[in-house]
């Protein structure tokens, strides 16, 4: 209104305002503590609900009798109490004082100046120790630190004597720290030798796969090693059956070479069927599982992925077309444990390749010249196998050196309780990851010793059915006490079947009838 040339939308809202007698006061923003009418939200009469309550909250707190009457209950605090408050400035006063016992408000504190704070810590009585490494390990906020994050913790503000060795031995046999925890020692298992065997005498069997479909149908690799001679046999498969596998190894190797003493395999579902179990059964062969999640026992083919890498390079459904000549390398070529060709110690000589065509010396027998005799390549194969056989050792003895380096003997004894490592996986469907899945679950009971790495592991509840075999790198001793037990958060499943008994058929002659026709 004291405008005095007012235009456009001040000079209406003037002419309309004219016929009022009002007053304006100016107030300034800061001083608007109550708002007008206008600056209210429209209220349309319904119930408002305020999100905002005041809680309450009574946190805990211990009155200063109370943490005296605990401290009385421990007889070595009572015993520097009493020397405090009779007042008497003897020898064991003095001896107290120079430790940094103190008492305030008739409890008894302690100044330590390792620490630093400038505080007094309190004198934990025995009783409340452990209540204390619950509060400051085991809780939520405390996050299960290790025994130096939690000793940190602690010993700002109690104290009681053996403090770091009684928090160490607490968190070590702290049950969640074991199953999540990982391991930063030294793997367990040492090294152990196999003994040089006869051709054919011990076979390493293994599956490769699945690989891109062939024209012909074939997506499986079966693998066949002799032990002894690291002779190799490969065969393309179309289903990774029992029946299939089975089915190779009489028709193609056992009638070919011999039947085995040993057979080698993992813990595939294919080797631990019953149709292999009566397989190996009916033809005197010994079946023989490598450890749960320890293809290392395996001693097959390891060289496969890299060669039929190489040799499929961008056309990978064709990788059934190569084995012919993989095959043909691995025979061929020198081994390093051996010191000689698969094909020498089979044959004992070595294959002819197409560089041989063109260098055969076998024309020298139509020579007027040759004379008949033994070749000095046979004179040299007569005795080679007692060399093989330490040249073996010897290589075993070196790898042994250096593999056992990085490694720490740890041997269990039947009836021992161990954890045991998981290989959990995620789950999208069930909104699960490995990630938070602990590293290893117990306990669980040492039922045999297979080798001095190697054991069956049992449910402590059921000692009789052995849940797998498994390698001592995979264990870790659990050493918490009869009174924290706990039971398996994600329990192992049973790994493997147990061994089958099938009993042997006798004619009316005696003699033993041919299974063949049960197979």
């Amino acid at each position: 209104m004291s405008i005095k040339s007012p235009s456009g939308r001040l000079a209406r809202w003037a002419l309309q305002i004219q016929s009022f007698h009002p007053k304006i006061l100016y107030t300034p923003g800061k001083s608007n503590v109550v708002a007008d009418l206008l600056s209210r939200p429209v209220h349309d009469n319904k119930e408002f609900v305020c999100n905002l309550n005041t809680i309450s909250i009574e946190l805990p707190s211990r009155r200063s009798r109370d943490i005296r009457e605990e401290q009385m209950k421990d007889e070595d605090i009572k015993k520097i109490i009493d020397c405090f408050e009779s007042g008497r400035k003897d020898e064991d006063f003095i001896n107290w004082t120079s430790r940094g016992y103190l008492m305030n408000q008739g409890i008894l504190y302690r100044y330590s100046p390792d620490t630093e704070s400038e505080e007094a810590q309190l004198v934990v009585p025995c009783h409340e120790r452990e209540r204390v490494l619950q509060q400051y390990h085991d809780s939520p906020t405390a996050g299960h630190s290790g025994s130096e994050g939690t000793y940190f913790k602690i010993a700002s503000r109690y104290y009681f004597p053996g403090m770091r060795k009684f928090i160490a031995e607490y968190v070590k046999n702290c049950s969640e720290c074991n199953r999540y925890k990982p391991n930063n020692q030294k793997p367990a298992g040492l090294l152990r030798t196999p003994i040089y065997a006869q051709r054919f005498e011990i076979l390493a069997i293994d599956l490769f796969g699945p690989l891109p479909e062939t024209p012909t149908g074939k997506k499986w690799i079966f693998l066949i090693e002799d032990t002894s001679t690291k002779w190799v046999e490969l065969f393309a498969l179309e289903d990774a059956t029992a029946q299939n596998c089975a089915k190779f190894l009489i028709e193609e190797v056992f009638l070919r070479y011999g039947l085995p003493r040993r057979l080698i395999s993992d813990n595939g579902t294919q080797f631990i069927s019953a149709v292999m179990q009566q397989t190996c059964n009916f033809l005197g062969i010994k079946q023989e599982l490598i450890p749960v999640y320890h293809p290392q026992a395996n001693p097959s083919e390891s060289d496969l992925k890299p060669k039929l890498a190489i040799l499929v390079g961008d056309a990978h459904d064709t990788w059934d077309e190569k084995l012919a000549m993989i095959r043909f390398s691995m025979n061929t070529s020198k081994c390093d444990t051996t010191g000689h060709t698969a094909a020498y110690l089979q044959f004992g000589r070595e294959l002819r390749t197409t560089d041989d065509v063109n260098h055969d010396l076998r024309s020298l027998i139509e020579n007027d010249n040759f004379v008949a005799e033994i070749t000095p390549y046979l004179k040299h194969f007569a005795p080679l196998t007692p060399q093989i056989r330490e040249r073996v050792e010897q290589k075993q003895d070196q790898r042994k050196k250096y593999f056992d380096k990085n490694r720490r003997p740890i041997y269990y004894q039947p009836g021992d309780k161990v954890w045991v490592t998981l290989h959990p996986k995620s789950s999208r469907s069930d909104k699960r990851s490995k990630k938070f899945y602990p590293k290893r679950e117990g306990p669980y009971l040492v039922v045999t010793n297979r080798s001095p790495t190697t054991y069956d592991l049992s449910d402590p509840s059921s000692p009789d059915q052995v849940l797998g075999t498994y390698h001592t790198n995979m264990l870790k001793p659990y050493e918490l006490p009869p009174e924290k037990n706990t039971s398996p958060v994600v329990p192992i499943k049973r790994r493997g079947r147990p061994r089958k008994h099938f009993p042997k058929a006798e004619s009316s002659s005696g003699r033993l009838q041919s299974p063949r026709g049960s197979l």
